[in-house]
């Protein structure tokens, strides 16, 4: 029987910086990382420190074929690369995508991070194969019977939000993103119906007003755009460092207000769509 499973799972939520400690242990402290499930196929959305402990999870069920969306290449959300496990094993194959930059590569720029003075390791050259693709916004990614489609974030040197689609059902992942005095017709082009819609709520109305320009928004703009786009589920994500679980679940309890299946994320969050 084919494998017709389209799943997603949280390795980490949290925006900037990890923030690991008692006082967010319900929502975790690693930066983004998303795992979904394609049927057989495996993606992954950024490679915060998150991505730690989805290659640990990972060790038992390598050889491995995987694609790896960054969203952008801020520190938050490339972190965890360089402590990846299947990276360095063999017989694994990988297939990363991020948006293009002007004279760097995908390539260059994740193996800058490795050199020293900053890391001991070099980017691996074997025994995985990493394939490196830089892409831009508007593009369609085709992977086994999964269709990504990136389109653009408002965020500062520039950033990507996916739409998954599989089995007519949709997650899509828009970390990173500030939104406007109007809606931002690209996002809500994405966010199209979608079965989860995935929203960078890092602060709060109030905090916003001291931050404009930073690059990220709230669970209000969240709820907007969810309600303009038909979106069924809003998950708020990047969690400010500064929040702890009891801010969170007061965040969570003013979205649910607005919009009621509205769900903060936290690390091991899973759902399951086929």
């Amino acid at each position: 029987m084919s494998n017709t499973n389209f799943t997603m799972r949280v390795w980490g939520s949290r925006g900037s910086i990890p923030t690991p400690g008692p006082s967010t242990l319900k929502y975790g402290g690693n930066t983004s990382c998303l795992e979904v499930r394609c049927g057989n196929e495996l993606l992954v959305f950024d490679a915060g420190t998150g991505i730690r402990e989805l290659g640990v999870h990972l060790k038992n069920q390598m050889p491995l074929n995987a694609h790896i969306f960054f969203s952008h290449l801020h520190w938050d959300h490339i972190q965890g690369f360089p402590f990846f496990i299947p990276f360095f094993a063999p017989g694994n194959n990988f297939t990363l995508y991020a948006e293009q930059k002007t004279g760097c590569t995908l390539e260059g720029l994740l193996s800058d991070q490795m050199k020293y003075p900053y890391f001991p390791v070099p980017i691996p050259k074997s025994p995985s194969e990493l394939i490196f693709h830089d892409i831009e916004s508007n593009q369609e990614i085709i992977v086994g019977d999964a269709k990504v489609k990136s389109y653009r974030a408002n965020h500062p040197d520039g950033c990507l939000a996916y739409r998954i689609e599989y089995g007519g059902k949709t997650i899509v992942y828009s970390t990173d993103t500030e939104h406007s005095d109007e809606i931002d017709e690209s996002l809500c082009e994405a966010a199209r119906d979608a079965d989860v819609f995935i929203y960078d709520c890092n602060y709060t109305e109030e905090e916003y007003e001291i931050r404009r320009g930073w690059g990220h928004s709230t669970w209000v703009e969240g709820v907007k755009l969810a309600k303009k786009a038909g979106a069924k589920k809003l998950i708020l994500w990047h969690h400010d460092p500064l929040h702890n679980d009891d801010f969170i679940d007061e965040l969570q309890n003013k979205a649910r207000e607005a919009f009621p299946d509205a769900h903060a994320a936290f690390e091991g969050m899973e759902i399951k769509l086929l």
